[in-house]
């Protein structure tokens, strides 16, 4: 065999072992489906601490308020102390395994105060509620792909939920 092609042949066995150990590619980035599957939230550099999805919960955390106090500016974004604080609390509500994270169960237990509102569906998104204790949101999901996105309530815009 030609050193060339040889050459080229471990080159490209090289590139697909790489491939291999990197794992799967990751889903997209943004809610989807039940939201169990949705990327962990919490302050460490470990899970997700920014973005569309972050402002996502935080929503729900500011329906959910039960003493009136969390605020829209609340909704920035940024998983932080305070966010943790709050999830921390959200859970204790709920009852359901206390850590500041927003893992699978959290996301479950959130996915389920989701209602469907039957007076916005299109061919191409279907609309819910999120109803909170003391507020509710607007959310559509991509009949296509079933990916969310949700009426902000700090901007009052339809935000996606990427991070």
């Amino acid at each position: 065999m030609n050193k060339r092609i040889l050459r080229v042949l471990i080159a490209i066995a090289a590139a697909l072992s790489l491939s291999l150990l990197a794992g799967a590619p990751a889903r997209a980035d943004s809610a989807a489906g039940s939201w169990s599957d949705n990327h962990q939230l919490c302050n460490s550099s470990s899970c997700v601490r920014t973005g569309n999805i972050v402002r996502l919960w935080q929503s729900i955390i500011w329906a959910d308020d039960l003493s009136g106090t969390v605020g829209t500016s609340f909704i920035d974004g940024e998983f932080g102390s305070n966010t943790a604080a709050k999830t921390r609390t959200w859970q204790d509500v709920m009852n359901i395994g206390i850590d500041g994270s927003v893992g699978p169960q959290t996301w479950g237990e959130a996915y389920g105060a989701v209602n469907r509102n039957t007076g916005y569906d299109t061919s191409t998104q279907t609309g819910y509620f999120y109803y909170g204790y003391n507020r509710t949101f607007a959310l559509r999901k991509q009949n296509s792909n079933g990916v969310w996105t949700f009426l902000n309530p700090r901007t009052g815009s339809w935000t996606g939920t990427s991070h």
